[in-house]
């Protein structure tokens, strides 16, 4: 503290004396600049990096730790940046090499310009909460969101006492307390993101946004905002909070606190996808299932026992339908919906150990018993959870023990479920209750209320999750939570909650894909009007389940024309795991989704700002829903379904068959790489890969992979081969650039089966410069095999 005190002394001397420009560094980690207000307040700017700004507002001159930080959910150890401060004309000019920040120290109002003097964001200014307007907007969001009205009790659960939300009153806060920032906006501007608080819209000028997790209405909030004008704004608090976006008044951006002083980031990027990087660079870059998780997942029946399960498990493998869990709802339990940690198995239904060794400690998987013979046919198991309970403990003990201080001797929730683990379960569904219910009269162990508490809880309960499971095995979990806030991307996978597998949950799917979040899903086929397309979205999200929790979704109990759709398209998923997990490896270094909304891809078509029925899965399928017309932005476009070529730059309507669930779409130059048919992932090694390309003009792939269950990518263990194609005249050139990087258990030498769409025959292929004759043409593809026994070595294959 003493040390950090110093800097600022040095950082004010250095304003008064060192004239126009000065050059400054805070204790070798931290770039921090206080500007007192002529209101009294100060106002603190933090360049984080060369592209991030954090401005924060004090009337006390003082800058409290936030619960974000203490919890370890934003990043606070930043990498030296180079800045520079200049006094001209009476203003604060705080630089970057790329942007600049300039801030009048009478009011605080800032404008920020990139380095070519383009202003990126117009005014920002904090709002006094004396003024009228503070009032006015207040009493308009509190109107705007009354129809969020009374809290649901949780489905399937037995309290029947659950508590509503607070007083209307409080819905925006004291207005005294409240703080508020406003941003002029260009007239241009789009804005994306916000979680999953917008079940109309994925585009959200016009509308407000209300960053309080709310079972079926808004569980998963992140305040986390991306414009079109290369920009984003992060805000960082858990009380609740509201983004009005031109709804109040049509040229600004209100981002309102109902509690405490503004503290917030902003991002800087060309790309919406470089903002979304910036963001989990903030908050936590997105979770990595381990690799069978991308696989099928599925729920059975509340009605069923151990034997159930495992015909259900025998079914799915002489059907041959790929599936690579099984997790089980509530009945698992000796007492239904136990929030207790001295839950037990069902005996009855699922004894995973010999009633005898119920108090025997350490467990252990038990090689006769059911999770051992699930485990034996390829399936991992995933036990469903209730959770009611302070979690702060577990965080104020954790920060205890670090200056070894004493410790709570509370409980902490989750070491109970290590027993489990070591019983050979891989991963837990995490249920929204009692998680999701406000708790408006507990004072938690930490000293805060719900005010504090209750977004922040969302958070917390996959932040345990993760940290249990990794500490206590050392590898992936599959774990997931409907509910959500600020940095949940890092801690887990997310669903739609109890929200069905429709349209719905489709617009949670893409406005949580453009706030930062990897790996997100729903209950597909559940409360849906189409089998069929429903199928068609669900096997086409980042990670797939199917929970007959009350249903009867088994496939074999479908109509026959539904089972072999469903066996269709688990067959295709299977088979595209190549593609979606080198998707899910590169978005856990970037941010970037699997399920891409189309302003994410292609920002400058005006045509897809609010398109919500169609998607990017992955970089070259195209994937729309629930309509057979849909909008193909401009180039050409090949059906999935009948390989017919589409010019596009225009809405169409699409061939799909009658067996098929919806249309599907390549995008030209697109490079897909598929495994050899499985019945779960990891059944065969990786190596043998097929390749799909389809030639235009100049185009690449890069394929990620690492060994897909440890942590060891974290390090940078991780492989990337990237794979170009050019196509010149009547020539197109394949090129396998070396493999760069490595993995433990990568494979030594791989199989490439080469797919190429050419629409005519070829008069040669060369390998290397050298002629062979070992292709063959049907269809207008080009089929070629090229055996790799060196990844050091680049290949190329020329097809004239």
């Amino acid at each position: 503290m003493k040390k950090y005190t110093r800097f600022l002394f040095i950082t004010a001397i250095v304003w008064l004396t060192c004239g126009s420009y000065c050059q400054l560094h805070a204790d070798n980690r931290l770039s921090i600049f206080d500007i007192p207000l002529s209101n009294g307040e100060t106002m603190r700017i933090q360049v984080c990096s060369n592209e991030i700004f954090r401005i924060r507002f004090s009337s006390t001159g003082k800058f409290q730790e936030t619960l974000m930080e203490r919890y370890g959910i934003i990043k606070t150890e930043w990498e030296p940046t180079e800045v520079t401060h200049k006094r001209e004309r009476e203003k604060h000019l705080i630089s970057t090499s790329s942007y600049r920040l300039i801030v009048d120290p009478v009011t605080g109002d800032m404008t920020l310009h990139d380095n070519r003097g383009r202003e990126v964001v117009k005014k920002i200014q904090r709002m006094k909460p004396e003024e009228r307007i503070t009032g006015e907007l207040g009493a308009s969001l509190r109107s705007y969101f009354e129809e969020m009205g009374q809290e649901k009790a949780i489905i399937g659960s037995e309290k029947t006492d659950a508590p509503v939300n607070m007083e209307a009153s409080d819905e925006a806060g004291n207005p005294a307390q409240t703080g508020i920032i406003s941003i002029s906006l260009d007239e241009k501007e789009r804005f994306y993101g916000g979680g999953s608080t917008s079940r109309s819209n994925i585009q959200h000028r016009g509308t407000a946004l209300r960053m309080w997790a709310t079972y079926q209405k808004a569980e998963n909030p992140t305040p986390f905002i991306i414009s079109s004008g290369g920009w984003g704004i992060f805000n960082n608090t858990t009380v609740k909070n509201y983004f009005d976006i031109g709804r109040f008044q049509k040229e600004k951006l209100y981002i309102y606190n109902s509690e405490g002083a503004p503290d917030f980031y902003l991002f800087l990027g060309k790309e919406m996808s470089d903002v979304i990087d910036l963001y989990t660079q903030v908050t936590g870059r997105p979770y990595l299932l381990p690799k069978w998780a991308y696989g099928l997942a599925f729920g059975g029946n509340q009605m069923e026992n151990q034997f159930d399960i495992m015909n259900d498990a025998l079914r799915f493998r002489e059907e041959q339908i790929p599936c690579d869990i099984f997790w089980l709802e509530p009945q698992w339990m000796e007492k239904r919906y136990d929030f207790s940690t001295s839950k037990n198995w069902n005996f009855d239904r699922f004894p995973a150990e010999p009633f005898w060794e119920k108090k025997m400690f350490p467990k252990y998987e038990h090689p006769s018993l059911f999770i051992s013979r699930l485990h034996g046919l390829g399936f991992k198991l995933a036990l469903w959870l209730c959770i009611d309970h302070d979690m702060s403990i577990a965080e104020e003990d954790r920060l205890a023990g670090k200056r070894g201080a004493p410790l709570s001797g509370k409980e902490h929730w989750f070491d109970h479920l290590t027993r489990f683990i070591d019983q050979g379960v891989d991963g837990f569904k995490l249920d929204p209750a009692h998680t999701l219910d406000e708790h408006p009269e507990l004072k938690y162990y930490n000293g805060k209320t719900d005010k504090e508490m209750h977004n922040l809880n969302q958070v917390l309960l996959p932040k345990h999750m993760y940290e249990t499971f990794r500490s206590h095995k050392g590898i992936r979990s599959f774990h997931h939570y409907c509910g959500g806030y600020a940095g949940t991307q890092h801690w887990g996978a997310a669903t739609s909650g109890d929200n069905g597998g429709g349209k719905v949950a489709l617009l949670d799917q893409l406005n949580l894909g453009l706030s930062g979040f990897l790996n997100s899903s729903a209950d597909v086929l559940v409360d849906v009007s189409d089998n069929k397309m429903a199928m068609h979205m669900g096997f086409f999200l980042p990670w797939i389940q199917v929970n007959s929790w009350y249903n009867l979704l088994h496939p074999w109990y479908m109509k026959p024309e539904e089972k072999e759709l469903f066996r269709f398209y688990a067959r295709l998923r299977n088979s595209l795991f190549p593609y979606i997990y080198s998707a899910a490896l590169q978005g856990s270094q970037t941010g970037i989704p699997i399920a891409r909304a189309m302003p994410l891809v292609f920002p400058d078509d005006r045509a897809v700002d609010n398109i919500i029925n169609q998607y990017m899965f992955g970089e070259h399928l195209l994937v729309a829903i629930y309509s057979d017309s849909l909008y193909l932005p401009k180039g050409n476009w090949i059906n999935y379904w009948t390989g017919e070529k589409v010019a596009g730059n225009r809405i169409v309507k699409a061939n799909v068959p009658e067996t098929r669930g919806g249309p599907l779409f390549i995008r030209e130059g697109a490079i897909i790489p598929y495994q050899k048919p499985s019945q779960f992932i990891g059944e065969h090694p990786l190596d043998t890969i097929e390749l799909r390309i389809y030639p235009h003009q100049t185009s690449s792939y890069t394929l990620w992979e690492d060994d897909g269950i440890t942590f060891a990518y974290e390090e940078g263990k991780l492989s990337k081969t990237k794979i170009d194609c050019r196509e010149s005249g009547k020539e197109t050139t394949i090129t396998l650039n070396a493999v760069v990087g490595s993995y433990d258990g990568m494979p030594l030498q791989r199989t490439w089966e080469l797919r190429v769409f050419t629409g005519s025959r070829p008069t040669q292929l060369l390998l290397n410069n050298i002629t062979t004759d070992k292709w063959v043409y049907e269809n207008g593809t080009v089929h070629f095999t090229l055996f790799q026994d060196d990844f050091h070595k680049k290949q190329t294959i020329v097809i004239q």
